[in-house]
């Protein structure tokens, strides 16, 4: 029983020695900024707390291709642009209304730390770092492409691995104005969010109609039941015109954002008026399906 006792005594002295012993890698030498930085220079700063290293490439580029131990990932096409934080107005040629999001910017990017962002051909990369000169950072570098790293710290991807990103007009919030001749209506009109009412009679909505939409008509349906009629067929609404609330309540759902439309836009207009005074706050008027049909839609029926 003592010959195990000392044994057990024995190896928790020796455990004890390699956790004194032990050592991180992380390098908390105090440094002054390098004048400039290359990717063949990376790994002499990699793991320095010093430092945010920063790969701007998508997701997959990471699962695919590969990436380099100590980078972390902040995607400028699958994140920053889809989430509306930076995005592109001129091309890759920046300009400051590009940074639609400075807080988010900024909670992304430590200004305290030197910043090295890399991408799959320095592009992405170069934007990004416009972007954070232009909030006043100063130790922004841009290292270039992937490919250039040939360090002891690149790990291999699958060479297949693809995410298929949704469309950030199908999740990013609505913008202020949308009309059907706008080349992104076909997502809007695609959202489980979103109810898109034709409010065109049948007769019309025959020769030409968006798949995606609900007929509820103004003329045959919401006048002739009482619903909402215009006093003395004037297109400025008053709040006398509503007849039936709670008729009107469960055809348009308050919880969605609904878009209006018609041949013109004046029905639209009407009914979105009156919704708003109803307390309705998430209501488009996309003006006339003649704009889509005109603009090529390819979501269109009808033609009879």
């Amino acid at each position: 029983m003592k010959r195990v006792f000392a044994l057990f005594l024995f190896v928790v002295f020796a455990l004890s020695l390699v956790a004194c012993n032990s050592t991180t890698t992380v390098d908390t030498t105090p440094m002054t900024a390098p004048e400039t930085l290359t990717m063949a220079e990376v790994d002499q700063y990699l793991f320095n707390s010093q430092f945010q290293f920063v790969d701007v490439r998508n997701f997959d580029d990471q699962m695919a291709d590969g990436w380099i131990r100590g980078f972390e990932f902040i995607p400028f096409f699958d994140y920053l642009e889809y989430s509306n934080i930076l995005v592109r107005i001129d091309g890759w040629n920046f300009s400051s209304n590009a940074i639609k999001d400075e807080n988010a910017l900024r909670g992304l990017f430590d200004e305290d730390k030197f910043i090295v962002i890399m991408c799959a051909g320095g592009t992405r990369a170069g934007f990004v770092r416009d972007a954070l000169l232009e909030l006043g950072y100063t130790n922004v570098y841009n290292v270039g492409g992937f490919n250039q790293y040939t360090g002891e710290n690149k790990v291999l991807g699958d060479g297949t691995y693809q995410i298929v990103m949704q469309h950030p007009a199908m999740v990013n919030p609505l913008p202020a104005e949308i009309t059907m001749d706008c080349d992104l209506f076909d997502y809007y009109a695609a959202r489980k969010d979103v109810q898109l009412v034709d409010l065109r009679n049948l007769a019309d909505v025959l020769t030409g109609w968006h798949r995606e939409s609900q007929v509820i008509p103004f003329f045959t349906f919401l006048e002739t039941s009482e619903i909402l009629v215009r006093t003395d067929g004037d297109w400025t609404f008053a709040p006398e015109d509503i007849r039936n609330e709670e008729a009107l309540r469960l055809l348009f759902d308050q919880n969605q954002n609904i878009i209006l439309f018609c041949k013109s836009g004046t029905r639209a207009a009407y009914v979105k008026a009156a919704l708003e005074h109803l307390g309705y706050t998430k209501v488009w008027n996309a003006g006339s399906i003649d704009a889509y049909l005109s603009n090529d839609g390819g979501n269109t029926g009808g033609g009879c």
